[in-house]
């Protein structure tokens, strides 16, 4: 199956004269950083050697800023050289007389270092070997110009000479050498003004300090050192006070989609969304603090609560939906499935045995949805990275709390056919009652062949509010927070969690509130059920007024109870 990536690599080489890039698009026998594989949407490490890269025609091979293959300023020129050398696939691209252009050659110049890397765009087949997934054919798609290189040494090396101007070949990949030229009387003025250039400086200068600052950071290496894991900033920034260096904002971007109907931002914010929907945590900014310190403002925007847990969903999901079109999905037949192995006999042929399925079921994508309510003052202030962070925290807990709720629900459609873990709870028993019962329960299943499978629990509040609170005549808590030797288990820091004999059981909002009458908790094998999700479809603006917009978020949900066997009920009436 083919697959395409793009990652950075090596050194490149401006000449501001004849408007040309040139270095290493693709070294052979190195390693890249962590990168992203467009058709998978999963990061991984690349290499390449000699002979596996196939070069199409040089004017095929477009160049862009940032991997942007969508917005038109975003494409910067095109390739004019491909060559395999020794070190790698060689490239030179002349630079598009536009505004977007003369922004490339200036921040590539080396006196400013902002653009330094060429990063390939690739397309082929790989085999994976030891965490690194080697080329086996692959061909050049296209380039971009980025700021970081994949590869220790990647720089830009030189400014060369125009051949034209000189008369001479452009040198290209000296670090030492720098020859300039003196335009005459008869050449036409650069589009870059000396006037743009100065301002350019300026704005760039913090940065350029800033760089120059974590250039000295040593990083300890060797036995007992702390690792240190390079990643790739995501094209959105939350934090901090500068934004992105992809240029992209979250909140420009949702508001272009929404109201303007921008194609380009709407594919950048459903890329970065599924993406980061297709990990159990939505967004973390743990790995930036250091060098982005967040500098919230909550006289800007007070947003809703924080977003709620999901455990059910977050322990069933599967992974991303790659269409909404409905889906087989098969079942074994534990019961009647008899595939063994048997005591051999010389000479003896092995009975045949069976393997048999059930009838399976179709699973059919169904849609979930949220909204966010985005005033005028907020949307006014698009661009800033702590706009773009509230924005995204309310879409994050209206299409979080949806696929929760979906989960919940698809295990109560089944829950009428779920075994119980433990014998029948008398109603109103205390925690002392209903403790043991459960771990009867739970001991039980260590005298079933794949009683090992159930890893996880969730309890409904009734349940967990009468095991977390119990008290026996003296005082002592059935589980406490902090565990002395005379008891089965533990509740965690703000009751997160009781560890019952060593079985977690987590809080969970979605299968109900409090009540009056009888309700479920669960036991369950991680893999009993799955469920998936598409990531953001579209963006609708739903309503507009003077203060603000409503603006809808939508989704897919898909999910499948695949094994009922692989799950245990509870059932609890907390009152007599």
């Amino acid at each position: 199956m083919a697959e395409v990536i793009e990652f950075e690599s090596a050194a490149f080489a401006v000449d501001r004269e004849t408007r040309t890039l040139r270095g290493v698009l693709l070294p052979f026998g190195a390693v890249s950083r962590p990168a992203r594989d467009r058709a998978t949407g999963k990061v991984a490490r690349f290499s390449f050697a000699a002979g596996t890269v196939a070069l199409p025609d040089p004017g095929d091979v477009v160049l862009n800023y940032g991997h942007d293959t969508e917005s038109l300023g975003a494409q910067v020129g095109v390739a004019t050289e491909l060559r395999a050398e020794d070190d790698g696939i060689h490239a030179a691209f002349r630079i598009a007389k536009t505004p977007e252009g003369d922004r490339i050659l200036a921040l590539a110049d080396p006196e400013i270092r902002v653009l330094r890397a060429f990063s390939a765009e690739v397309e082929g087949e790989f085999e994976e070997k030891d965490g690194v997934r080697h080329a086996k054919t692959s061909t050049i798609t296209g380039g971009a110009v980025v700021r970081k290189p994949a590869f220790t040494g990647a720089h830009i090396t030189s400014v060369a000479a125009s051949a034209a101007s000189t008369g001479e070949e452009p040198v290209v990949g000296d670090e030492t050498t720098k020859t300039t030229t003196t335009a005459t009387a008869t050449e036409q003025a650069p589009a870059f003004t000396q006037e743009r250039g100065e301002a350019l400086l300026s704005q760039v200068q913090g940065l350029t300090e800033k760089l120059a600052e974590l250039e000295k950071i040593k990083i300890p290496v060797g036995p007992g050192s702390a690792q240190f894991q390079v990643r790739e900033e995501p094209i959105y920034r939350f934090a901090g006070s500068e934004p992105a260096p992809s240029g992209f904002d979250f909140a420009t971007d949702l508001l272009a989609a929404g109201k303007d109907g921008d194609q380009a931002a709407l594919k950048r914010i459903q890329d970065f969304t599924a993406a980061a929907l297709d990990r159990p945590d939505f967004i973390t900014t743990s790995d930036t603090t250091q060098v982005n310190p967040p500098t919230y403002r909550p006289d800007m925007f007070l947003g809703q609560a924080p977003v709620p847990t999901s455990p059910l969903y977050d322990t069933f999901r599967k992974g991303s939906l790659s269409s909404v079109q409905p889906f087989f999905w098969s079942k074994l037949d534990r019961a009647n499935t008899t595939l063994d192995v048997h005591p051999h006999v010389e000479g003896v042929e092995p009975n045949p045995d069976n393997i048999k399925t059930v009838v399976g079921v179709t699973v059919t994508p169904v849609p979930v949805s949220g909204k966010v309510h985005i005033t005028r003052e907020v949307a006014d202030q698009g661009g800033n990275p702590n706009v773009s962070g509230m924005v995204w925290g309310e879409f994050e807990r209206s299409y979080k709390i949806s696929l929760e709720q979906r989960t919940a629900a698809l295990i109560a459609a089944a829950m009428a056919n779920i075994a119980s873990l433990t014998a029948a709870i008398p109603a109103g028993a205390n925690g002392a009652v209903a403790g043991l019962a459960v771990e009867k329960g739970l001991l039980g299943l260590q005298f079933l062949a794949d009683g090992p499978r159930f890893t996880k629990a969730f309890g409904h509040v009734d349940l967990y509010t009468t095991l977390a609170t119990y008290e026996n005549a003296d005082g002592e808590k059935r589980y406490p927070i902090v565990n002395p030797q005379n008891r089965d288990g533990v509740a965690g820091s703000k009751y997160s969690f009781l560890d019952i004999a060593g079985y977690r059981m987590e809080p969970a909002h979605s299968l109900g509130a409090a009540s009056a009458n009888a309700s479920n908790s669960l036991v369950a094998d991680p893999t009993a059920v799955h469920v998936w999700n598409s990531g953001l479809q579209r963006l609708d603006k739903l309503q507009e007024k003077v203060e603000g917009w409503d603006m809808g978020v939508f989704g897919y949900f898909a999910g499948v109870v695949y094994d009922l066997d692989g799950l245990r009920k509870i059932s609890y009436d907390p009152t007599a």
